[in-house]
C-alpha cells in the first residue's frame, strides 16, 4: 500500500505538467506489461515472485487512475458539463454508470474466460497425457495402499489426488490465459 500512496502523489504532480491522456496511456501500457509478465506464471510462483511486478503495477494503477480522472474532468470542462450543478450531477452520474457497468462486464467476461479455459486445459492435460495419467494413478495407488483399507479405496484416493493436481495446473494455465487476454485488450485500447 505504501508504494501506491507514493506513486499516486508523484503522478498527481506529474499530471500538472503532462497531458492527462499521456499519463493514462503510460498507466495502461505499464499495466499491460505487468499482465504480460504475469501471463508467464506457473504453479511454483509465490510470494517474492510478484514483488517487482507488483511495484510496477502500483505505478501503472496510479498513472491509469489519475490519468483517467483528469481526462474525465477535462472532458467535463470542455463540454460545459460542469457549468451548473444539474449538468455536473448528470455528467458525474453518467461517468459512474459507465465505470461500474464496464467493471461488471469485465468481471463477467473474465470469469467466463477463466472458467472455459480451465475446462479446456483440464481436458487437454488429461487427453494429451493419458498414459502418464494412468501411470501416475498406479504410482499414487501404490503409495496410498498402506494407508487404505482396500485397493479400491487406495485407487479412489489416488484418482482424487491426481484430479486435484490436474485442476490446480489447469487453473494456473487458465489464469495465465486471462492475463494474456488483459494484455491484448490493453494493447488494442492503446491503438484506439
Amino acid at each position: 500500500a505504501l508504494p501506491m500512496f507514493i506513486f499516486v502523489w508523484l503522478v498527481a504532480i506529474l499530471v500538472i505538467y503532462l497531458d492527462s491522456r499521456v499519463v493514462l496511456a503510460v498507466g495502461l501500457g505499464l499495466g499491460g506489461v505487468c499482465c504480460w509478465v504475469w501471463s508467464h506464471l506457473d504453479s511454483a510462483w509465490a510470494g517474492n515472485s510478484f514483488q517487482i511486478v507488483e511495484l510496477l503495477m502500483s505505478a501503472a494503477l496510479a498513472c491509469a487512475y489519475i490519468g483517467l480522472v483528469s481526462s474525465i474532468v477535462l472532458v467535463g470542462l470542455e463540454a460545459g458539463a460542469l457549468t451548473s450543478a444539474s449538468n455536473a450531477a448528470t455528467f458525474s452520474g453518467f461517468m459512474h454508470f459507465i465505470r461500474i457497468f464496464g467493471g461488471q462486464v469485465g468481471v463477467a467476461a473474465m470469469t467466463h474466460v477463466v472458467s472455459v479455459r480451465e475446462k479446456f486445459h483440464s481436458n487437454i492435460l488429461v487427453q494429451m497425457n493419458e498414459w502418464l495419467s494412468d501411470r501416475r494413478v498406479h504410482t499414487l495407488t501404490a503409495g496410498m495402499l498402506p494407508h487404505s483399507s482396500s485397493p479400491e479405496e487406495a485407487q479412489g484416493r489416488a484418482v482424487a489426488i491426481l484430479s486435484q493436481q490436474v485442476r490446480a495446473q489447469a487453473y494456473t494455465l487458465a489464469t495465465s490465459d486471462g492475463f494474456i487476454l488483459i494484455t491484448c485488450v490493453v494493447v488494442s485500447y492503446l491503438f484506439l
